[in-house]
């Protein structure tokens, strides 16, 4: 699964592209990039996704080929996404209305591209 962190300690395109690892070796579009491919290779593997900020963006890059065989991946099961939030909120400091805002803003995502309503299990 994830834990990629939206501007933790870079800025999100820096850890979206890989920049500045000096402070951090992270380029989460090179782990999308490498899920996908292993995805593609075994139909007995899976993987859990949960910050849609970087996933959206991921996702508004891929060729339209790439977005049917994420669907397919979404489909089958191989690609779950969890929490569905723009980001993983901190629990200790954000406000009630930021969690909410970010939360809904990722849902919106998944129904919008993978008709997914997102549920507490």
């Amino acid at each position: 699964h994830t834990h990629d962190d939206v501007g933790w300690l870079k800025t999100v395109d820096q850890y979206y592209a890989g920049l500045n690892e000096a402070v951090q070796k992270a380029s989460v579009k090179s782990i999308i990039d490498s899920v996908m491919i292993s995805l593609s290779k075994n139909v007995s593997r899976k993987f859990i996704y949960v910050e849609m900020a970087f996933f959206w963006r991921w996702w508004n890059e891929q060729t339209s080929d790439t977005q049917e065989q994420v669907h397919k991946f979404v489909k089958n099961g191989q690609l779950e996404f969890i929490n569905g939030g723009w980001c993983m909120h901190d629990e200790a400091t954000t406000h009630f209305q930021s969690m909410i805002d970010q939360t809904t803003e990722g849902h919106l995502f998944l129904n919008d591209t993978f008709n997914i309503q997102p549920i507490a299990q």
